[in-house]
């Protein structure tokens, strides 16, 4: 830590070094001098600390780059292009529970704002202040803050779009237990997405299971089954690999969601 206060007074001066001692030490809060004028995160940070003394959620902090925000809608509208191929594919072959599950994701896709999100990954303080160059410029930002820790998981799964009730200790061995039989199909992975957007694959066949903890604001995609799985239930040449696009994109995009509903966001501008 010695190494990293010395750079941050190089970078940032003694006013932010001072806000990352506190919270490294859990010392009484220090009120201490920051830029007049924030012009990158960790700064503003610093001066939403010096404001306003209260607990933050580093856990389910955000940031969205203006880069990412202007690609969302896009990726949106393709996605919900893909699944109208598969839904149409599946009521073909009369597989009607499959084709509503997907319908259920292209709906939730078409209510959803795409630039009511997040750029993947760590923006709070503590970790900026030990990795100053990944510190953004608050002009490539379009919004900020952080989210209220919900207390749900997100599920896309094969009968639809649920948020069942997070509790300590839930695991996807669990979650996946209490999900209706139609839920999983003949699925064996699922894609978890973690608070910060990271992405997972894991098993969740009983040859293949994992008993990964879920934080709240996670969210679960069960992945559509390899070309075998589908083969019967997509009879139209070419949705194996539209399948196989979801199974790609759709956790992505999931990626980009907040982690959670009620958020807090200081914009820097308009979103373009």
């Amino acid at each position: 830590m010695v190494v990293t206060f010395a750079r941050l007074r190089q970078r940032l001066g003694a006013g932010l070094t001072a806000g990352l001692t506190a919270l490294a030490i859990a010392a009484p809060p220090v009120m201490a001098q920051s830029p007049a004028t924030p012009t990158t995160l960790a700064e503003a940070w610093l001066a939403q600390l010096e404001r306003e003394n209260g607990p933050i959620a580093w856990s389910h902090s955000v940031a969205l780059h203006r880069d990412s925000a202007a690609r969302l809608p896009e990726r949106r509208a393709r996605l919900v292009e893909e699944l109208t191929t598969l839904v149409i594919s599946a009521r073909v072959a009369g597989n009607v529970s499959l084709a509503e599950g997907l319908a259920a994701w292209a709906a939730a896709l078409e209510d959803d704002d795409p630039v009511a999100a997040r750029t993947p990954g760590r923006f709070d303080l503590p970790w900026l202040g030990a990795n100053l160059r990944q510190d953004p410029p608050l002009a490539a930002l379009v919004d900020w803050g952080t989210c209220a820790v919900p207390d749900w998981v997100e599920v896309w799964s094969l009968a639809g779009v649920t948020r069942l009730p997070w509790r300590p200790g839930l695991s996807l061995t669990q979650l996946v237990s209490e999900l209706p039989r139609e839920a999983r199909g003949r699925a064996d992975h699922a894609a978890l997405i973690d608070p910060l957007g990271q992405i997972r694959r894991a098993g969740i066949a009983a040859w293949n299971r994992d008993s990964d903890p879920l934080a709240p604001g996670s969210r679960v995609m069960v992945q559509l089954p390899g070309p075998q799985g589908l083969r019967g239930a997509l009879p139209f040449p070419g949705t194996t690999v539209e399948s196989e696009l979801i199974n790609e994109r759709l956790p992505a995009y999931l990626a980009t969601r907040l982690p959670g509903d009620e958020c807090r966001l200081q914009g820097t501008g308009d979103k373009k």
